[in-house]
């Protein structure tokens, strides 16, 4: 598994295409079965947001997901800078993402970091 996260609009997907040849990244939103056969997701943010609004736990999903999908590369913005949301489920949400993001980087074979396109090997 590979993790691979910047800010919005940073060109991670695109760096994601151009230089670890995959051709179609699966949207947060798609169907499970179509995740667990992808080369990459992107927006694991939204994804962790979507399974939290749905009562699901995220962790376990993940988990489940990199289990199923031992070569998935994981796309994710960083949404843990900046000032902290005064709506409780959004402090929430911005706390599941930034521990799902350290585990992920955990247990990455690598952890790319990307900002104006250019990728920047962190492991």
């Amino acid at each position: 598994m590979i993790f691979v996260f910047g800010g919005r609009y940073s060109g991670k997907g695109e760096y994601v295409m151009r230089e670890m040849n995959v051709s179609e990244i699966a949207g947060y939103d798609a169907e499970y079965d179509r995740l667990k056969t992808a080369q990459a997701v992107r927006d694991l943010h939204l994804l962790i947001k979507k399974i939290m609004l749905d009562g699901g736990d995220p962790m376990a999903h993940i988990q489940r997901l990199i289990a199923d999908n031992p070569d998935i590369i994981i796309i994710s913005d960083e949404i843990g800078y900046g000032v902290v949301p005064v709506n409780k489920f959004d402090r929430e949400w911005r706390e599941a993402v930034g521990r799902i993001s350290c585990y992920l980087a955990e247990k990455a074979e690598n952890v790319i970091r990307v900002v104006c396109g250019i990728g920047n090997k962190i492991k």
